[in-house]
């Protein structure tokens, strides 16, 4: 039986590759050749499976061997049918290694076997027909995510729905329809933001993995959206230049501690905040182009935050998730609410604001140009309220607050902008340029140095937005416990 397994396995990738060379040589490009081996090669499962086991380490010697077999071809380039054209990633190699990892894995695991199947075939049938139909069909199929098609991406989206669904009916697995459909949506994520054949693994052991957890355990419903969609907010949040590489670490890092901490809604409320900030920086990045005006005059960072930047607004919000984890306690949530809303509220406020004509510093009790910091206007003021209101209504959709509570939180967040305006105004360092004499957050302006103006010098914007989520947090706390 074992000596079995090693033949039938050998022999069938050997046909596989026969096959796929003689379809070449009949005149089929390469890039369809390399999808036959890609899309056959996932019955190796079932081979493997059936002669070998779960947890048989023949099973692993076998994915070894064909690991080390790919990679000589690889470098090599002694199978032309399956050699990668134009970006030269070793996607072949990286499948094996993705089945090498997940079979030992399965070693210590075997009631992974099946979800290890699931895994195989998203990456061989679903990936697989996705590419074979995205480079077939040509009329009215855009690219919606690099090179990515739409017709193909919705064939990858059913395939892999149809392969968790048929696995559940074939197996006997307690996996519902809406769980085949997100492990089907977290492949086909993957698969759009995963590039040189990296897709191969990640698709593989991620949808093996959340197919095990679907299966044996359900308390994974409770983090199912940071799950599902913390890679794809990555991807675009790189894609558009809302965060830099340090950003990204930052915000996961935060995310990952919400998302434990308050699961699904802690996630969509996190998520909450940062979508409609990045939306609000674009449109206003857009707006100040459209005027002629797209150069930051005043504000010291552009649009593309940074890891300070996250964390000068994500920061108490994380404090006080990670506490909820120890303590628990109520008034603990409405800190985490209150620390996001002010986020957002004073993001919403700087960026409508400084699109508004007539700006005011009340605390100065004199005019100033839109953007500066302490200044406010009537239009940001508005949005700075219904930019609080927003990020508080997500625990009433979630059932976790009553309207008196997300009233409340509102009004805690509010108060935090008023405090962040009025150290911006008061406290927060300026500088004045001495060649056109304007004030800005800046230490340099028109190719010189500026001049401190005013202010305390280590006290400059992200101080500034830290002291106002924390104040946020802290009176929205104070609520909570009166």
């Amino acid at each position: 039986m074992i000596l079995q397994g090693y033949i039938y396995s050998i022999l069938y990738a050997m046909a596989v590759i026969a096959l796929a060379m003689v379809v070449g040589k009949l005149g089929v490009p390469k890039k369809y050749t390399r999808k036959i081996v890609h899309i056959l090669v996932g019955f190796e499962w079932v081979i493997l499976t059936h002669f070998h086991g779960a947890g048989s380490h023949h099973f692993i010697a076998v994915c070894l061997l064909f690991t080390l077999l790919l990679f000589v071809d690889y470098k090599m380039k002694l199978l032309p049918a399956m050699s990668s054209e134009g970006d030269n990633a070793p996607g072949t190699v990286y499948y094996a290694v993705a089945m090498s990892v997940m079979a030992i894995i399965t070693a210590f695991v075997p009631d992974m076997i099946y979800p290890f199947g699931i895994g195989v075939f998203c990456t061989s049938f679903g990936d697989g027909f996705a590419a074979v139909v995205g480079q077939l069909v040509k009329k009215h199929n855009p690219k919606i995510f690099g090179k990515k098609t739409l017709f193909g991406t919705l064939t990858n989206l059913a395939v892999s729905f149809l392969v968790a669904l048929g696995f559940s009916h074939i197996f006997d697995l307690p996996l519902q329809v809406w769980h085949c459909a997100l492990i089907a949506l977290l492949s086909v994520e993957l698969e759009l933001v995963t590039g040189f054949g990296l897709d191969n693994i990640i698709i593989t052991v991620s949808t093996s993995l959340l197919s095990y957890l679907f299966i044996y355990s359900p308390l994974v419903t409770d983090y199912i959206a940071a799950i599902i969609f913390t890679p794809l907010i990555i991807a675009l949040s790189l894609r558009k230049k809302a965060l830099t590489v340090g950003g990204i670490i930052a915000a996961v890092i935060l995310d990952a501690v919400i998302s434990v901490s308050l699961g699904n809604f802690g996630f969509v409320t996190l998520m909450t905040f940062f979508a409609v900030a990045v939306a609000v920086d674009k449109v206003k990045k857009r707006l100040k182009a459209k005027k002629g005006t797209a150069d930051p005059e005043i504000e010291k960072k552009g649009d593309c935050r940074d890891s300070v930047q996250v964390l000068a607004n994500g920061l108490a919000a994380g404090v006080a998730a990670l506490l909820y984890i120890f303590l628990g306690e109520r008034f603990l949530v409405f800190a985490f609410v209150a620390a996001l809303a002010e986020a957002l509220a004073d993001t919403v406020a700087s960026g409508i604001g400084s699109l508004s004509g007539r700006v005011y510093d009340p605390f100065r009790m004199k005019a100033c140009i839109p953007g500066e910091s302490g200044g406010m206007s009537v239009i940001g003021t508005v949005a700075s309220l219904l930019g609080a209101l927003l990020v508080s209504l997500v625990p009433l959709c979630f059932g976790v607050f009553s309207i008196t509570d997300s009233l409340l939180v509102s009004l805690a967040a509010f108060l935090g902008g008023v405090l962040d305006s009025m150290l911006g105004s008061l406290v927060q360092v300026k500088y004045k340029c001495p060649c056109c004499g304007k004030i800005l957050e800046k230490e340099s302006h028109c190719g010189t140095a500026t001049v401190k103006y005013r202010g305390v010098s280590f006290i400059n914007n992200d101080v500034v937005n830290i002291l106002g989520t924390f104040f946020a947090a802290l009176v929205a706390a104070a609520f909570a416990l009166l």
